[in-house]
């Protein structure tokens, strides 16, 4: 059984979300993302997956529009790493700490929201107790260090 949302793309470029029976545009893929669905976009015709092209394309779309989140630094960074043997140890790092930054986000978001609903101020480490805070803001440290380490092993970065 396959548990992700099927959409076909046609060789026109549209959309085809199967779930609906209804084409779609790339807005919808990306609100579909941040709702969390698990999607696999894949050629109509070849059924050749074109999920990470597809997300690839709504990333670059963003960064063009608006307030980018990835810097040209970032960038030409990333693009260093290719071909390195750093690249198969950046991959399951910037994956955990994207895990790790978006269940934060969810907690604050909530609190958030419970907040204005009973009018109170907004504290985004509010939903840690006073015990937790301590640690996450420890780890934080630590997590900038570690990613400081990580630069500077890989040669990308001037070491202390």
């Amino acid at each position: 059984m396959n548990d992700k949302r099927l959409i076909k793309k046609y060789p026109n470029r549209r959309l085809y979300d199967t779930a609906i029976s209804s084409y779609v545009t790339i807005a919808d893929v990306k609100q579909m993302i941040i709702e969390y669905e698990d999607i696999q976009i894949v050629d109509a015709k070849t059924g050749e997956d074109l999920t990470r092209s597809v997300f690839l394309q709504i990333l670059s779309d963003e960064e063009m529009g608006g307030t980018p989140i990835l810097s040209n630094e970032t960038i030409c960074q990333m693009v260093r790493m290719y071909g390195q043997v750093s690249q198969s140890l950046f991959a399951p790092f910037l994956e955990q700490n994207m895990k790790i930054f978006a269940e934060w986000q969810k907690g604050v978001q909530e609190q958030a929201r419970t907040m204005s609903k009973a009018g109170k101020w907004f504290d985004p480490f509010g939903y840690f107790d006073n015990k937790q805070k301590i640690p996450f803001m420890e780890w934080q440290e630590s997590l900038q260090q570690q990613a400081v380490s990580f630069w500077q092993q890989a040669n990308f970065m001037a070491k202390d």
